[in-house]
């Protein structure tokens, strides 16, 4: 075992793979192995033994795993490693299980960090920590544990499960436009259309994307309502933490009348909207909505019907509704509808 300060870590680890190891990841891994509040990182390296067990110091933060560049390999890694990284071309066959059966309770807080192999893994997280994973350049399968985990492909071809936890996400870079969506047997089929990489997600409702834009997989119209919500009302796509909580409100018998309602009353809507006029509070919706400016006879409707007693949630959710009827061809009244939400039935 090595130890390192934090500049060292930064600079081996960013120049060894820039495309692994990103700012972001090496911020992640500096966070888990400075947590106690010592300035520097123990480095460790090992190699599994005749039964797959890999044994490491007492206080090793990142742990280096050598695996075959030909064989697959099966892995039991350490217990409580905050960093586990694995190496080699063959692919690893790991269960992450440090008996951990309840998550935190900061769902932002990330308890362990998985690099995975240049090969194909197939990687199984079975306790509740909440755990980022990074896939390698292999074929890759893994299943998410009972923690939030964040699954980051896109290198390789993945298929990646959902498992007991509140919520997963899958991270892919670039924007919505790079990516083509299709569904199979409650199954999403992510194409990015530019290297042909293919991340097949089941159990899983959230593909963050650079920039804060994301793809959504809803189970029913409800659901893809509800994200489409985020969009009309704040002008944004949904963060994973809040669109499970309003699908959780869905799945539990709540209307997309109250859910609107409960949108219109959050600080983020009211200040948003703060100060507007009925015509530019309309307008505002056209252009989060549909991208675009509202016809004159479309902004006198929604207009009169403010007038008349109507609520600003009453409008925000029909503006919601059309944009659903629009993504799933039930109508096409509008040439784009902002933002990327795929009904995807049996998807949880």
């Amino acid at each position: 075992m090595y130890q390192a300060d934090v500049s060292s870590v930064t600079n081996t680890l960013s120049v060894s793979n820039p495309t692994v190891f990103s700012d972001s990841t090496i911020s992640q891994i500096l966070a888990l192995s400075t947590r106690t509040g010592d300035a520097t990182v123990s480095f460790e390296s090992a190699k599994p033994d005749a039964s797959g067990n890999v044994t490491v110091s007492s206080g090793a933060e990142v742990v280096f795993i050598s695996s075959s560049d030909t064989l697959t390999t099966t892995i039991k890694p350490p217990v409580n490693a905050p960093v586990v990284v694995f190496q080699g071309r063959g692919g690893v066959i790991a269960t992450l299980n440090d008996g951990v059966t309840v998550p935190s309770g900061d769902q932002s807080r990330v308890d362990r960090v998985v690099v995975g192999s240049a090969g194909g893994d197939k990687i199984i997280v079975q306790d509740a920590k909440n755990t980022q994973v990074i896939l390698g350049s292999g074929n890759s399968t893994i299943t998410t544990g009972g923690g939030v985990d964040t699954v980051e492909a896109g290198l390789g071809n993945s298929t990646i499960t959902g498992g007991s936890g509140d919520y997963a996400v899958v991270k892919l870079g670039g924007s919505a436009n790079n990516y083509q969506v299709t569904t199979q047997n409650g199954h999403a089929i992510v194409t990015n259309e530019a290297t042909g990489k293919v991340t097949e997600i089941s159990k899983i409702q959230y593909v963050q994307l650079d920039n804060g834009n994301a793809l959504v997989f809803a189970n029913n119209s409800l659901e893809s309502s509800v994200a489409n919500l985020y969009r009309t009302a704040m002008g944004r796509d949904a963060d994973a933490g809040g669109l499970d909580y309003w699908f959780d409100l869905a799945k539990g018998g709540a209307t997309l009348d109250q859910i609107s309602k409960a949108f219109t009353s959050t600080t983020e809507f009211t200040t948003a909207h703060a100060g507007q006029t009925d015509d530019a509070f309309v307008q505002s919706l056209y252009q989060t909505t549909f991208n675009r400016a509202g016809e004159d006879a479309g902004v006198a409707y929604w207009k009169s019907l403010l007038a008349s007693g109507k609520s600003k949630a009453d409008i925000i959710k029909a503006f919601a509704e059309i944009a659903t009827q629009n993504q799933q061809k039930v109508i096409a009244t509008e040439a784009e509808i902002v933002g990327q939400v795929t009904i995807v039935t049996g998807i949880i």
